[in-house]
């Protein structure tokens, strides 16, 4: 019986010992509860034997064990061994059994401290001193009473020494071999008491410890604070394995702070994104990839005209312009010219006399003074004036001023690039450049007349031009000409 108890404990051993994993020290866990089964074989005057089955008794145990430090634990248990004792004194056969209870205390030093062995070592073996009282009562036939019956009262102290080894299951869980030997104080156990040797056990437990407590979780997220690396984390965040915040657009913003947290953003926008950078986030932005306005919810109005520029069909109005739901000048009279360059933009009239009706005729056109320019030029695809230009026009504003009887006339030229419309278009813009200027410098408005006269499509270039380029053969179809003509007030 004994023997197969023996095969029994190694067999598990071997099953559990095979696929363990290993723990640090207890420290996280200071309380744990250890329940048992064993076995108690006796020794003394009926029996010396240690594989004589018939004195071996079975009970059980359970403890609470504290850990003090990463060497030294303490053990408080109480066990129950159901007792039987037999033997022969003098030929003669003397039977005796009981119960036995037996409250302990151990003090037991672990190997696996760091010092002699690794906290983390898969076999975690420990040596315990301490004492147990043992109550109980045995009886049977007595050797000292020649057969008659006894019945004993335990009630004494007995020495224990108790090496073991532990093996972890989990993070709680374990489990312990131990071997128990047992100097009990009294000699009456056994109902004889022949010689001066004690009754004596040796035993065997083998048990489960499960940890109570555990290691420390301040913010509860379920990682513990010696692995956490995020451990003031606000209770109900979910975290990730490391116990930080989940971050899943990974933009350094923690999801539970991320107004938008499956897109990258900037903190300054609460982990929203700002594509454009106007400062108005995505999800709030009518034109994320254009930086716009507030008042028109993140969309650009290049122009300042009020239309958005996606709805914009002429993006680059001049200020002030009056345009329509579409962003294109307004042009009231219908005849080509928009309102901001047409003369006459509540009557119809030609490109030519800028948006007017055509005037009357005044009886030809009188010759300038020699002394004034007859026109000045522009770069391609332009209608605003340069410096060289406004100096020839200053000439043309002194001989008006000088000659008070004479009015002039302005018109507007492009070379025959670009198409027809575009080019009327853009002579418009140029003699209004020009006559603008004019009345800046003081020129009424009632001396000047304009046309535009679009392209010139036979560029007249003169002798001496061969080596000219393109654009500089055609910069002279880039203009305004000037003519004066007489008039009586």
């Amino acid at each position: 019986m004994f023997k197969k108890t023996i095969y029994i404990y190694g067999i598990v051993l071997m099953m559990f010992g095979t696929s363990l994993r290993t723990y640090a020290q207890d420290s996280d866990y200071l309380w744990a509860i250890k329940v048992s089964y064993g076995v108690l074989q006796y020794r003394g005057e009926l029996n010396t034997d240690l594989l004589n089955t018939n004195n071996l008794s079975h009970g059980g145990g359970i403890a609470v064990s504290r850990f003090l430090n990463p060497s030294l634990d303490v053990t408080m248990g109480l066990n129950y061994n159901y007792l039987q004792f037999s033997g022969l004194i003098n030929e003669v056969n003397y039977v005796a059994s009981g119960h036995l209870i037996s409250p302990e205390i151990l003090f037991s030093y672990k190997f696996y401290n760091g010092y002699i062995l690794s906290v983390t070592s898969k076999v975690k073996p420990y040596f315990g001193l301490g004492f147990s009282y043992l109550g109980g009562v045995s009886e049977g036939t007595s050797a000292d009473l020649n057969g008659d019956t006894y019945r004993h009262v335990v009630d004494e102290i007995a020495f224990n020494m108790v090496p073991g080894v532990k093996f972890d299951i989990t993070r709680r869980a374990s489990i312990f071999f131990e071997a128990d030997m047992l100097l009990a104080t009294t000699d009456e156990l056994d109902g004889t008491s022949s010689n001066r040797n004690n009754d004596r056990f040796i035993g065997a437990r083998l048990g489960v410890v499960y940890k109570l407590g555990g290691p420390k979780d301040q913010d509860k997220d379920g990682v513990i604070d010696d692995e956490d690396e995020c451990p003031d984390t606000p209770i109900g965040v979910q975290v990730d394995e490391k116990g930080c915040p989940l971050d899943r657009d990974k933009d350094g913003i923690p999801d539970y702070l991320d107004d938008c947290p499956d897109d990258p953003g900037l903190p300054e926008y609460n982990g929203c994104p700002d594509t454009d950078g106007d400062g108005i986030i995505d999800k709030e932005d009518d034109c994320p990839e254009l930086p716009g306005l507030p008042e028109y919810n993140g969309c650009p109005d290049t122009d300042g005209d009020g239309v958005i520029d996606p709805n914009d069909l002429c993006p680059d109005t001049q200020i002030g312009v009056v345009v329509d739901e579409y962003g294109c000048p307004i042009d009231s009279d219908g005849d080509g010219l928009t309102d901001d360059i047409d003369q006459c933009p509540d009557e119809y009239g030609p490109p030519e006399y800028m948006g007017c009706p055509e005037p009357l005729d005044v009886g030809g056109w009188p010759e300038m003074s020699k002394d004034t320019p007859p026109e000045v030029y522009f770069e391609t695809d332009k209608y605003e004036l340069d410096g060289e230009s406004e100096v020839e026009l200053d000439k043309m504003v002194k001989y008006l001023f000088e000659n008070p009887m004479m009015n002039i006339r302005l018109f507007g030229y492009a070379d025959p690039r670009g198409t027809e419309q575009y080019n009327d278009v853009l002579s418009a813009r140029r003699v209004e450049a020009v006559k603008k200027y004019l009345m800046r410098k003081g020129v009424p408005e009632n001396r000047i007349t304009v046309r535009a006269l679009g392209e010139i499509q036979d560029v007249q270039t003169g002798e001496g031009t061969d080596d000219m380029t393109i654009d500089e053969k055609f910069k002279k179809a880039r203009k305004v000409q000037f003519e004066t003509y007489f008039f009586m007030r």
